[in-house]
C-alpha cells in the first residue's frame, strides 16, 4: 500500500477561475506540481507509532519534470512490490497497487497524471497505467459510515473525518502553501505536508479499527 499526499502552486492570477472549492487546476500550465509525502507498508503490516514519511519536493530537483520522475519511478516500484507481495483479499490475488488518501482521487492522482502528461514524461496509455489504473481508497468517501444523521452520501473533509474520530486537523487553507513557496519557505510546507499525511495514516487506522473485527485469540 502506498499512502500520499501532495501539494501544488496556484500563480495569483489563477486564484479565482474555479468552479470548485479546489482552486489549484494541474491541466493549467503554471499550476506547478510541488512535490508531497509518502509512506508504503505491506498489507497485513501495522502503522508505526512514529512512521518515517519520505519527502519529494519539488526544490531538489533539477525541475518539475525531474521530480515527477522520480514520483513515477515510486509508483512504479510499489506496483512491483504489490505483486510480489502475493495476497489474497475475498479469495482473489490482489494484484493492482492499492493507493490511500484524503482526497487523492479528486486532485493528487489527477495532477500526477495532467502535470506527467504536461512535462512530457510518457504517452498518456502508459501514464494511465501507472497512476489510474492504481486502487484508491479514499478517506473523504470511506468515512461516510461515520456521520449516520446525515441522510446524504457526501465526501466528508479532513476536517470532519478528524473531528469524528477524536484526531486534530492542524492543516488550513492551502494559501499557506502558496505564500510559503513565494518566500522560499520551503521547510513549512515540507513539515505541514508530512503532518498532513500521519493524519491520514492515522484516520486509516482509526477507520479500519472500526470496521475490520479484531480476531479472537484461540
Amino acid at each position: 500500500m502506498l499512502f500520499f499526499d501532495l501539494e501544488a502552486y496556484a500563480p495569483p492570477d489563477d486564484r479565482n477561475a474555479s468552479l470548485s472549492s479546489l482552486t489549484v487546476n494541474p491541466a493549467r500550465p503554471g499550476h506547478v506540481l510541488l512535490g508531497g509525502c509518502f509512506f508504503s507498508k505491506r498489507f497485513e503490516d501495522p502503522i508505526p507509532d512514529a512512521p518515517e514519511v519520505q519527502g519529494l519536493w519539488l526544490w531538489n530537483f533539477e525541475s518539475e519534470a525531474a521530480l515527477l520522475r522520480a514520483i513515477k519511478a515510486r509508483f512504479e516500484l510499489e506496483w512491483q512490490r504489490q505483486r510480489e507481495e502475493k495476497v489474497r483479499v475475498l479469495g482473489k490475488p490482489a494484484m493492482d497497487l492499492v493507493v490511500c488518501g484524503a482526497g487523492i482521487t479528486k486532485f493528487d492522482l489527477p495532477a500526477l497524471y495532467c502535470r506527467s502528461l504536461f512535462n512530457g514524461l510518457a504517452s498518456p496509455a502508459e501514464l494511465f497505467e501507472v497512476f489510474f489504473k492504481s486502487r484508491p481508497i479514499e478517506l473523504a468517501n470511506e468515512a461516510s459510515f461515520l456521520f449516520p444523521e446525515e441522510p446524504i452520501l457526501y465526501p466528508k473533509t479532513t476536517r470532519e473525518m478528524a473531528g469524528r474520530l477524536g484526531l486534530h486537523e492542524r492543516k488550513g487553507s492551502s494559501k499557506s502553501v502558496w505564500e510559503s513557496y513565494e518566500r522560499r519557505d520551503y521547510a513549512a510546507i515540507e513539515q505541514r505536508t508530512a503532518d498532513e499525511l500521519r493524519l491520514v495514516l492515522d484516520l486509516y487506522q482509526r477507520l479500519q479499527a472500526k470496521i475490520v473485527r479484531p480476531s479472537r485469540a484461540t
